[in-house]
């Protein structure tokens, strides 16, 4: 049994993959571009008629433009960040029939290569090309800017820091520390995101099929739950007459960098055991389960 991890078979393994499941890698790529780039041909084919057909010609002011930039982006970083999710659901995608499990489970490489190489496309490979789809976005927009407004002078917004703007501001929201501690924060936003949507390659690697409707319902689940938890926990604690100026005071009297690095450390072993969870039901994939018939 290969256990050991070989550069060699890994690039045969991407090989195989990016050959045999071509249709599939496209079709993804298509709808990750797509939510790039249609909302800049939409708006602007809007624009280009509402000025063709406007009485004077002039259109819409470059002022106004700039406000419907803001909502561009947004339409783009919401739509492109559902569609990132998604490709997690598809990240063991060879496993979804029984053929596919026969060519995916027999092929000469390890567990380890074979696991490494689908995390490199959900994690790395898709949001290259999101990337890459952002900045073909941003070249069609310049030129229709251009063209839209009457090839004169103005000063040019970039779609891309706007898009890159959407997706880092949800960061200093959540700045609860003082100035010395953003670091640290920041970095348990991340981590926090990516455990959020490890859930997906983790109830992908349990049901091969219809895997995304299973994880959306966890989460239904799950935050129902937690609210029911957190209510009954409240209700007994004023039941009871409990004082919680104990809890309170044992968190303030920590340090904030000890804090967030508390929070840091749990949220990375969390991260750590899901991933790890995943790795181990890839490993016991079989050609048929009473789970993926």
């Amino acid at each position: 049994m290969m256990k050991d991890f070989n550069i060699t078979r890994f690039c045969a393994v991407a090989r195989w993959d990016l050959t045999i499941n071509r249709a599939f890698y496209n079709k993804m790529a298509m709808a990750i571009a797509a939510c790039s780039i249609l909302p800049v041909l939409f708006y602007h084919a809007i624009e280009m008629l509402d000025k063709f057909t406007d009485s004077d010609g002039v259109g819409k002011s470059y002022s106004s433009f700039l406000m419907d930039l803001e909502f561009m982006s947004i339409f783009i970083s919401v739509f492109s960040g559902i569609a990132l999710t998604v490709v997690l659901g598809f990240m063991f995608h060879n496993l979804r029939n029984r053929q596919g499990r026969i060519s995916e489970l027999t092929l000469p490489a390890s567990n380890i290569e074979r696991f490494l190489w689908h995390a490199l496309v959900v994690l790395v490979g898709a949001h290259v090309w999101f990337l890459m789809s952002v900045a073909l976005a941003e070249i069609l927009n310049s030129l229709l800017v251009w063209i839209t407004f009457d090839f004169g002078d103005y000063e040019y917004v970039s779609l891309t820091a706007k898009v890159c703007e959407n997706f880092y501001s949800i960061l200093p929201t959540a700045m609860v520390f003082d100035e010395g501690f953003h670091l640290g924060a920041y970095v348990a936003i991340i981590l926090a995101s990516l455990l959020g949507v490890s859930v997906y390659p983790l109830v992908n690697a349990w049901k091969y099929r219809h895997n995304i409707a299973y994880t959306i319902l966890f989460y239904i689940l799950a935050w129902l739950l937690m609210l029911v938890f957190l209510s009954a926990c409240a209700a007994f604690a004023s039941f009871c007459s409990w004082d919680m100026s104990w809890l309170y005071g044992s968190f303030e009297g920590l340090a904030p960098w000890s804090l967030v690095l508390i929070i840091d450390v749990h949220l990375a072993c969390f991260l750590y055991v899901m991933w790890r969870c995943t790795y181990r039901l890839y490993c016991k994939a079989q050609l048929t389960t009473r789970r993926n018939p």
